[in-house]
């Protein structure tokens, strides 16, 4: 194969192209590309081709339109370099492209329309997987909102082969930023790591662990058996920190298990999270709140400098919170709590149906359609989805004494909590659904400061006190970004967290399919 690619490196130099034809309108759009070689090609051949692919040649007049090597050849080159970032390229007959551009010329015609179609089918669903990833997770997932793209891929592969840009044009659209090019960076490191065969260790392996530590960089010992515990305690420190592990420098359950994880298994771990990154925004912003769910960490960012980092509680697995992206309306001071349907069927109903003291100790007030105060012992609970629900405002409402709305397609947002002692627990995977914000009045404050707002603490103080539910519109722009990454590359290393919700191993199999 290496023989194979520079045999086509080198003809791109013995080629030149004196003559291309095509057609644009008045938008400077390509409508049509066409050489003298372009062979027409009979449209039922298109029968079991793709939507796009028809599409193309429908469009393009039925010619064919790899008969420039220096396309073709571009486009194989890039086939290589899309290994790197991820792109599954094993669905493609590699050699078929690569043998069929090597002896195009002796190629009858029909091969060479064959071979036109292959060239075609194959740009179309690589430059897809570049842009978009390979898996939709709109479809993929009931609970993941990703923006996507929307591109022309007809005048996207018109104007690479007219204006011979073709590996240009997939260096346009791989993503560039920082989290995306540190999961390559890992991969690659990770790559060059030799076999892991430090695995099933326990406690007192402690030589086996310390080669473990110094297999990650997160130790250098010249000496396993000789037992310097601060230095050991100091290796374990740093892995644990890359693990979002309490950083104790003992061997805990928590750490044999990291530890135990092979780096096959690692490697799987990034490159779902690589496709995860063609998923989200290019450009967050510039005044941001960025929640990675699996280290139930919240992160507020202004002007791309990051100002404060809070701990979040987030939903349990059975109610996950959302994947999306929105942008900050306002804040609710006291506010009052709607009962979702998730936790009116599954907690309110079965709790009030036994005890309709349920509603006063909660301080819930029930609405009929009409808005008419219903009492709680004329509660139907056979027909409770025709009620409303709320809770008033106050220190032990649901949602504590601060919320933080935007518009979504899944009724959430952050929040205070009136139990604050969770913060404390290890697993954070708590709430149903929405995020609980640890200090929310200082990450209040940092908002209203990049809104210039004339809200200071003392007179949010006031507000609460009075208990009476307030709204204060926000209208500089401040994006919340909920995203889902269990593993990254930061300056403290490559960062792993546990797959909270279970979806690495299903992803990494759709990759691979």
């Amino acid at each position: 194969m290496k023989k194979i690619y520079l045999i086509l490196s080198v003809s791109l130099l013995l080629y030149s192209c004196d003559w291309i034809e095509s057609f644009k309108d008045n938008k400077d759009e390509i409508k049509q590309y066409r050489l003298p070689e372009s062979i027409l090609i009979n449209k039922d051949i298109l029968f079991t081709k793709s939507l796009l692919v028809k599409k193309f040649y429908k469009e393009n007049k039925y010619f064919t339109v790899w008969t420039n090597v220096k396309n073709r050849t571009d486009f194989l080159n890039q086939i290589l370099n899309l290994e790197k970032e991820g792109i599954n390229i094993k669905k493609l007959d590699i050699s078929y492209l690569f043998f069929g551009n090597m002896y195009f010329d002796s190629l009858n015609k029909y091969e060479k329309v064959d071979l036109d179609l292959a060239f075609t089918d194959a740009f179309f669903s690589l430059l897809k997987q570049t842009v978009h990833g390979k898996v939709n997770p709109n479809k993929y997932y009931s609970d993941w909102v990703a923006p996507q793209r929307q591109l022309d891929f007809n005048q996207l592969l018109l104007t690479a082969l007219s204006e011979e840009k073709v590996e240009l044009t997939f260096n346009e659209h791989i993503p560039n930023n920082t989290y995306y090019n540190g999961i390559k960076e890992a991969i690659s490191s990770y790559e060059n790591l030799p076999k892991d065969t430090l695995l099933n260790l326990h406690s007192s392996d402690v030589a086996k662990i310390k080669k473990k530590l110094n297999y990650y960089s997160d130790a250098n010992f010249s000496d396993f058996d000789n037992d310097s515990n601060e230095e050991f305690k100091d290796g374990l420190k740093k892995f644990q920190k890359r693990h979002g592990i309490y950083p104790s420098g003992n061997v805990t359950e928590e750490t044999l298990a990291a530890l135990n994880i092979s780096k096959e298994k690692r490697m799987e771990q990034l490159r779902v999270n690589l496709e995860r990154a063609r998923w989200f925004y290019k450009d967050l912003g510039e005044n941001y709140v960025l929640v990675n769910l699996p280290e139930c960490k919240l992160f507020l960012y202004e002007n791309g400098n990051l100002l404060e980092t809070h701990d979040v509680i987030i939903g349990k697995n059975d109610r996950r919170t959302p994947v999306l992206s929105s942008t900050f309306s306002n804040l609710v001071i006291n506010p009052t709590w709607t009962v979702p349907p998730t936790i009116l069927k599954n907690d309110l109903v079965p709790r009030a149906s036994a005890n309709r003291g349920y509603f006063s100790s909660h301080r819930m007030t029930i609405y009929d359609k009409k808005g008419k105060v219903i009492d709680p012992s004329n509660w139907n609970p056979l027909q409770y989805k025709s009620y409303r629900y709320v809770q008033k405002p106050g220190t032990s409402n649901a949602l504590g004494l601060i919320k933080f709305d935007f518009p979504n397609a899944h009724s959430v947002y952050l929040h205070d909590t009136n139990n604050r002692s969770a913060f404390t627990q290890k697993k954070r995977d708590l709430s149903s659904g929405c995020v609980r914000v640890k200090d929310p009045f200082d990450l209040a404050m940092r908002i209203l400061e990049i809104e210039e707002s004339d809200y200071d603490r003392a007179k949010l103080d006031t507000l609460v006190a009075h208990e009476k539910t307030k709204i204060i519109p926000l209208k500089k722009k401040v994006n919340v970004h909920q995203l889902y990454w269990t593993a990254w590359k930061d300056d403290q290393g490559v960062q792993f967290r546990n797959d909270i919700y279970l979806l690495d191993d299903n992803l990494y199999k759709r990759l691979i399919k």
